[in-house]
């Protein structure tokens, strides 16, 4: 519904009906605009509209939320900034409560009786949906919740799904990143699909050929044609989940390509142009990575236009109860018993809600009778043992076998790690043995688990920052 708004907004742009359209709210941020270049985030700091008209829809929002139209229309109304600007008729609609529609014109000299029937069409709409999406928040885990920590992430989820610019998003794994992505990305509007880039798992080799796709021949392996992420994409949005992961060699490229929208794909002379939002996601410093040279301090500045940071569970345990609320299913009918709300509060998730999750799963399947205190601390400290224990030899079976098959360490090992599937302990181990079988060597191991030889540098860092080399102790 959003999309529909804003291609009604746009007819009426394109039909030089309309100077400038711009949406904002009760606290004077900007969150969409479309037309007449705007420069700022927020109204006090802004330039390029009638600003003292705004600062009156502040002062007069409940007469207009009666009248429910017009603030100033026509030139005898207008302030000497407006007339600075050429705007010759101006209409701010109130939007649900808390929200501003601002329209104004330039070469038409006022708005006609069916021009204020469509603003105030779009402005119903536009309330319908805003209504929508928050009684809808809670609909995605790791949005629930009643800290005011959640209440502002839900708030910015809102306000950032009808803006275009790059989200950001910051929090430790397991917050619920991903979640918060497809929130946004369902209540943009946007037609395209939702695609997910997890970046530690592309060699650095590929990444180009993965996000923007490649013709037969472009390379030596490029043996048929690939359709990239950006092309799966269109009219939707790409998530980079850990954003800090990709190559520093294509990092240039990202940049240029959300600047401008066009690309190249690999092997074809000529660039395209695609409609696609970008959302990225990080839980390390981007500032150390900038520092460390493995990150462009442009590319930050331009994905951290709209940012949101989810605070950790252990910061707000007054959301445990509706998280587990949300997620009853889990427990597969089974009651609670003493101590089950008071084991859930005590403890500090370190794995936040991916492994409240977890606990839950584990609890509806090992035990008949109501769970209780005792139960989810057995569940806890059973999961951190085997976090700190070495794996089985049936799951190293497994693991070898996939790499026997043809299978890189990329799919076999890493793709399950970065999806959490494999513990580090249970990586660690499967490393060691494997290392031990290479003579010790760490050329012929990745040569064992299928790492081409232009990976291995790439192989052997991750195995470092990861904490998974086979030599290390863990820390």
């Amino acid at each position: 519904m959003l999309e529909s708004i804003k291609g009604k907004l746009w007819e009426m742009l394109q039909g030089k009906e309309v100077s400038l359209a711009m949406l904002y709210n009760s606290k004077g941020e900007i969150l969409w605009h479309r037309g007449r270049p705007v420069q700022g985030r927020t109204v006090q700091q802004g330039e390029g509209f009638a600003k003292s008209h705004i600062q009156a829809s502040f002062k007069a929002k409940k007469r207009v939320e009666g009248e429910n139209l017009v603030i100033a229309m026509g030139t005898e109304n207008l302030t000497r900034s407006a007339e600075v600007l050429r705007i010759k008729s101006l209409v701010i609609l109130p939007v649900s409560g808390s929200y501003f529609l601002y329209i104004d014109s330039g070469g038409k000299e006022s708005f006609s009786v069916a021009d204020r029937e469509v603003f105030k069409i779009i402005g119903e709409l536009l309330d319908e949906t805003i209504n929508q999406v928050r009684r809808s928040s809670g609909d995605v885990g790791g949005v629930t919740g009643s800290s005011p920590e959640m209440a502002r992430v839900r708030e910015l989820v809102l306000s950032y799904s009808l803006e275009e610019e790059p989200v950001l998003l910051l929090g430790e794994t397991g917050v619920g990143k991903s979640r918060i992505a497809e929130m946004i990305h369902r209540y943009s509007g946007r037609k395209g699909k939702f695609f997910t880039i997890n970046t530690p798992g592309i060699p650095d080799n590929l990444f180009e050929s993965e996000v923007f796709g490649h013709k037969q021949g472009a390379f030596t392996d490029a043996r048929s044609d690939k359709r990239g992420y950006v092309d799966e994409a269109q009219g939707g949005t790409i998530f980079f989940d850990e954003i800090s992961e990709i190559p520093v060699s294509f990092q240039s490229r990202l940049l240029r390509f959300i600047e401008t929208r066009r690309y190249q794909i690999l092997g074809e002379p000529v660039e395209r142009e695609a409609d696609v939002r970008i959302i990225t996601a990080s839980n390390r410093n981007l500032q150390e990575a900038i520092r460390a040279k493995a990150f462009r301090e442009d590319l930050f500045f331009r994905l951290q236009v709209l940012e949101i940071e989810i605070p950790p569970l252990r910061d707000r345990p007054e959301d445990i109860r509706a998280l587990v609320q949300d997620n009853w299913g889990l427990l597969r009918g089974k009651g609670i018993a003493a101590g089950f709300w008071e084991a859930l509060m005590a403890y500090t998730w370190p794995g936040n809600i991916r492994e409240l999750i977890t606990v839950l799963t584990r609890a509806g399947i090992s035990f008949a009778e109501p769970v209780g205190g005792q139960e989810i601390r057995d569940i806890i400290g059973n999961a951190r043992h085997r976090e700190g224990s070495e794996t089985g030899a049936g799951a190293l079976s497994v693991i070898r076998e996939t790499i026997q098959r043809g299978e890189s360490f990329w799919e076999a090992v890493w793709r399950p790690f970065i999806k959490r599937d494999l513990n580090r302990q249970e990586v660690r181990q499967f490393l060691k043995t494997e290392y031990a079988a290479s003579d010790f060597s760490l050329k012929k191991l990745s040569q064992r688990l299928n790492v081409q030889e232009s990976e291995r540098k790439k192989f052997i860092a991750l195995l470092h920052k990861y904490n998974i080399h086979p030599v290390e102790k863990k820390q």
